[in-house]
């Protein structure tokens, strides 16, 4: 959906301000996250939780001990493409007022400042290339120290 449609419904019932904007962000980034979360604990194999299960393991045991180590790769997934979600926002955000990365980007685009905008605009890539990078590398070593290999 698009963004301003997130936007819409926030400012109309708080306003304009830092809040609002933390909150469309908020809302804009999270659906990646639990979408893949759910999918990665979904594509578990039966037979491994039915494993946990012969031995012993109670719900609570089988979620946080087998499904969610198993599900890690999808989860990190989520959460680089909802770091992703909130840094494409931050631009839209601006427009209500949210002071932040955006808010230069914007002030170039009304201005008709074109370098400047660019400038900012790849500021803002460039930090997304590095959150992308370092989230990547987490969930390898995470992926590694889950499967013994250091």
């Amino acid at each position: 959906m698009p963004a301003f449609v997130y936007l819409i419904p926030v400012v109309m019932l708080l306003g304009i301000g830092k809040i609002p904007g933390v909150i469309a962000v908020v809302i804009y980034a999270i659906p990646p996250v639990i979408r893949l979360t759910d999918l990665g604990i979904r594509l578990v194999d039966k037979e491994v939780l039915e494993a946990a299960t012969a031995y012993g393991a109670s719900p609570a045991q089988r979620l946080f001990g087998v499904q969610v180590p198993l599900a890690m790769p999808n989860i990190m997934a989520g959460i680089n493409q909802t770091i992703m979600m909130a840094l494409a926002m931050v631009v839209i955000a601006s427009m209500i007022g949210v002071k932040g990365l955006g808010q230069p980007v914007l002030k170039s685009i009304t201005n008709q400042y074109f370098t400047l905008g660019l400038l900012n605009g790849l500021a803002i890539v460039a930090l997304a290339i590095i959150f992308d990078r370092v989230s990547q590398s987490y969930a390898k070593r995470t992926q590694a120290h889950l499967g013994g290999r250091e």
